[in-house]
């Protein structure tokens, strides 16, 4: 038998979570600007932003920061189903600075579940997460993107962990996550149309 042979085993990829951390923990700069943050993300950056930008609405966080966070989740959206393969965002949100503390606390509290969710995640119905399947899931997330960004309390929430969850699965090529993500995003735009359906009817009942 010869020795010269390799002998180790594939290492996994990093975690998503990991990448974020150490992406907010290189530099000391109290705060961050969006464009720069995208710009130095590897060749996972669509899965990461979407993970990124979908995190602050899945958790209670200042108000100020998920209406700065979310808008760019229906860009990415769109430019997924356009076929563009690095995520880009136009000047007078990619100039917007956040808070690089709040951030890095926000993935922090997110990492333990995303580790477990990750631990069970791996390559399955690839048709899902191929290049054609991500220009229909580029239309989604747009739609749940703007389905996060509607003021209604209490709602916007489900649509964005859809986001995280089809993002974990774009990230491990886990079509079964995709799928479900799809399925909890879908809900979160019901939940939310009723809503807003129950607010209008009441308002015009009220009004009548």
């Amino acid at each position: 038998m010869s020795a010269s042979g390799p002998t180790h085993r594939h290492r996994r990829p990093p975690k998503a979570s990991d990448i974020l951390i150490d992406l907010l923990s290189r530099e000391a700069h109290p705060q961050i600007a969006i464009g720069d943050l995208i710009g130095s993300l590897d060749d996972r950056a669509f899965g990461i932003v979407l993970l990124l930008f979908a995190l602050p609405n899945c958790f209670p966080i200042p108000p100020g920061l998920a209406s700065v966070i979310g808008l760019p989740l229906v860009f990415f959206g769109i430019q997924l189903a356009v076929g563009s393969r690095h995520p880009w965002l136009p000047g007078f949100i990619a100039r917007r600075r956040i808070q690089r503390s709040s951030l890095l606390h926000l993935v922090q509290r997110a990492q333990p579940v995303l580790h477990r969710m990750e631990t069970v995640l791996r390559p399955r119905w690839m048709a899902v997460t191929g290049l054609r399947a991500e220009r229909v899931l580029g239309l989604a997330i747009s739609m749940f993107g703007l389905s996060v960004g509607i003021p209604v309390p209490f709602t916007n929430f489900i649509p964005a962990v859809g986001v995280a969850v089809i993002s974990l699965g774009l990230l491990t090529k886990d079509g079964v996550a995709v799928v479900i993500g799809l399925l909890i995003g879908l809900t979160g735009i019901a939940v939310t149309s009723s809503v807003l359906l129950s607010l209008g009817f009441l308002t015009a009942w009220i009004v009548a």
